[in-house]
């Protein structure tokens, strides 16, 4: 099965990097790379370092932090489900979730904290404690998000009576609040159906069926493991606090996407205990399912295309992720190194590719121009004064 894990995880690995040859810097990727002194923004610039200052050297140590965690996974799933062809397809199923993809290609906190919480999650599994307790420490200083971790640890200890990981845990998240805070300001507004949008959109719609369904089934139940109440706080917290405020779901989604080694196990046992002739639902459920993540996952990877069906490439989903770099190609092959543009966003993404500002003046121009970027049937002009 490790063969097989490991031809999985070149590929999603290869799929990965041509999924970083189709993109460019967003603006506030940019703003990370150059203002931001947080561990990301050190993690980008130290890419950039060893592989060059490009796409490929901005996004990599997030692509190799991604593998690790695949890794991570499978070794924490052994701990989980019955077999290891379950915690292999747990593995997949983690590679196919949209939200992975999301957080292995940009520039967000979501690949350190999956990374770190799985690394926790197996050392805690595995009685490594020395390790788990060291590491849970530390990961305070990493980033604010760690504090629905803690609450998690905190209520499976009272679950297990087990007063020194209640009294750790809730030590850590009082040190998170104060430190970090949390933002509860501005007028009260309902923001239920926003949050399960997201949520859908991170799991694919049949996926987050069943992941709220075996929340709700386990909750039912005697014995409850730990990735169970690390995914039901961090969804119970995001439905509470989304009915009065937005959230920055892309915080707290690392927690549930964690939670496949749970899924499977709950699946697997289900198909199992059936008799062939009564496993068509779950088949059928298995194979939409699995249509639907890899048409996710190929629309991500490939997300280019899509402006040959798109009438507004503004429309496009990725639109904040594209033109900077094809932009700054084209005025390099006319010896364009310094430009004076109005749009400071743009301006700022292109300073990564080497364009500093000048008194070279580009605007955006609907009359056909020598200088575009082609985004599939759609040409973006500029001119140059």
């Amino acid at each position: 099965m490790k063969r097989y894990l490991l031809a999985v995880l070149f590929f999603d690995f290869c799929a990965l990097l041509y999924g970083i040859s189709t993109l460019s810097i967003s603006y506030n990727e940019a703003q990370i790379y150059f203002y931001d002194h947080s561990l990301i923004a050190i993690i980008a610039r130290f890419g950039t370092a060893i592989f060059g200052q490009n796409d490929f050297g901005l996004r990599l140590p997030f692509v190799l932090l991604h593998s690790l965690s695949c890794i991570l996974l499978y070794i924490l799933a052994l701990k989980y489900t019955r077999t290891s062809f379950d915690a292999f397809i747990s593995v997949v199923l983690f590679i196919l979730l949209p939200g992975s993809v999301a957080s292995a290609l940009l520039i967000n906190e979501s690949s350190i904290v999956i990374f770190l919480t799985l690394l926790i999650l197996v050392l805690f599994e595995y009685k490594k404690n020395i390790l788990f307790f060291i590491l849970f420490f530390l990961v305070l200083f990493v980033d604010k998000n760690f504090a629905i971790l803690y609450l998690s640890f905190f209520f499976y200890g009272i679950y297990n009576k087990n007063k020194i990981l209640i009294g750790l845990s809730l030590i850590l998240f009082g040190i998170s609040m104060s430190v970090y805070g949390f933002d509860a300001s501005g007028k009260p507004k309902g923001y239920f159906l926003d949050t399960l949008g997201v949520f859908a959109a991170c799991f694919s719609p049949l996926i987050f069926l069943y992941f709220f369904y075996v929340i709700y089934r386990i909750l039912l139940q005697a014995n409850k493991p730990l990735l169970w109440f690390i995914s039901a706080t961090t969804f119970i917290f995001c439905l509470i606090f989304s009915i009065r405020q937005r959230l920055f779901l892309e915080d707290f989604l690392p927690f549930c996407v964690v939670c496949t080694p749970l899924l499977i196990r709950y699946l697997m046992s289900s198909y199992r205990s059936r008799v062939p002739e009564l496993r068509l639902k779950h088949k059928i459920f298995i194979e939409c399912s699995l249509a639907f993540l890899v048409i996710f996952y190929l629309g991500i990877i490939f997300n280019h295309s899509f402006y040959y069906v798109l009438n507004k490439p503004k429309k496009h989903f990725a639109y904040d992720y594209h033109i900077a770099k094809n932009l700054a190609m084209k005025l390099k092959e006319q010896n364009i190194n310094s430009i004076n543009l109005k749009d400071d966003d743009l301006a700022l993404r292109l300073k990564f590719y080497g364009i500093s500002k000048g008194k070279t003046k580009l605007i955006f121009t609907q009359k056909p121009s020598n200088l575009y970027v082609s985004l599939g049937k759609h040409k973006l002009y500029f001119e140059v004064k």
